[in-house]
């Protein structure tokens, strides 16, 4: 139970996404393992690390919120984290995509505006930071609210708000907005788990049994989901993200009370997971690209030597950009 806190989440919360960003790359990869049926399901609901993503911004962001509560400020530091690397790397792809003849410049523009996600363009480049954006900017006017009226009372109108939301755009031609509009409960559930550990709240046996209870529930559906349920029905109807509504706190909470037993038994340091979760943007933006870009070799190689050899590329190009990019905006934060 010394393990199981809230705390853990905040005190790991790098190395948390170090292994968020490494399961969505495992998800991302192209190695075979259809042999052996856990690591199987581990990789095809690898998308599940941008559920922790999600939580674990929520979470940093009522820490950064309480320490200054300026709105623009708050809207210049996030800005400066994510758009000038996600703009660098949009820019570098549309541009060798346009010159091949396989984009239009309008759509090239679409994706550096982050317009294609929500216009749902054909060529689209990426939803995540699009929808991250917007929960940016949404974040000061929840906080009105979260920091002065019951905060269990506003988390959950903005839930039901996200799930009724969900649940009315499901048959209508605004369905692909599904994969942002189920992650809104993860995000804000972040700032919900900030306020439990700015008031040192403790994890009573009540709240592991909770926790417990619902990944167990979240993950029973999401198995007998992808078992029998077809690819096409889950991705129209979102089935494949309702589950982490559940999942992803106690994932969370549980992956950091196995960190901290770790680092209890003589390592202080995860220094890849730490590496990882600084680097998380950069790779997340750069792997799958690489992945597109390298396809056409991918044939001549075995599936573990070829995926390696993208890895190391990744992680080696996302020192690279974050290096260039920090150098760049040094001078205005």
């Amino acid at each position: 139970m010394n393990n199981l806190n809230y705390k853990a989440i905040s005190k790991y919360r790098t190395e948390l996404m170090g292994i968020a960003i490494l399961w969505i790359v495992f998800f991302h990869s192209t190695i075979n393992v259809s042999s052996v049926p856990i690591l199987n399901t581990i990789k095809a609901t690898g998308y599940g690390g941008v559920d922790i993503f999600l939580m674990l911004s929520g979470l940093g962001l009522y820490f950064a919120w309480q320490k200054d509560s300026n709105v623009t400020t708050f809207y210049k530091r996030r800005l400066l984290r994510i758009l000038p690397t996600y703009l660098t790397v949009v820019f570098i792809i549309c541009f060798f995509e346009w010159y091949k003849g396989e984009m239009s410049l309008k759509d090239a523009v679409l994706n550096l505006t982050t317009l294609s996600f929500w216009l749902n363009s054909e060529k689209k480049f990426d939803w995540y930071v699009p929808a991250i954006l917007v929960l940016y900017f949404l974040t000061p006017f929840f906080m009105s609210f979260f920091k002065s009226k019951n905060k269990y009372i506003i988390l959950s109108a903005v839930v039901i708000g996200a799930l009724l939301l969900s649940v009315a755009i499901t048959p209508t031609p605004l369905s692909y907005l599904l994969i942002f509009t189920i992650r809104i409960p993860v995000f804000f559930t972040g700032f919900l788990v900030g306020y439990w550990i700015e008031i040192h709240k403790k994890t009573t046996v009540a709240h592991v049994i909770i926790n417990l209870a619902a990944a167990i529930f979240g993950l029973t559906s999401l198995l007998i989901s992808l078992k029998y349920l077809p690819d096409e029905y889950l991705w129209n109807y979102g089935i494949w993200w309702y589950p982490f509504i559940l999942m992803t706190l106690p994932l969370c909470l549980f992956l950091a009370a196995f960190l901290q037993f770790i680092s209890k038994r003589g390592v202080k340091k995860f220094i890849f997971l730490t590496f990882c979760g600084t680097h998380s943007l950069e790779i997340y933006l750069i792997h799958e690209r690489i992945l597109h870009l390298t396809a056409k070799i991918s044939k001549s190689l075995d599936f573990l030597t070829y995926n390696l050899i993208c890895i190391v590329i990744t992680l080696l190009l996302a020192v690279l950009l974050k290096k260039v990019i920090a150098g760049a905006t040094s001078r205005f934060t």
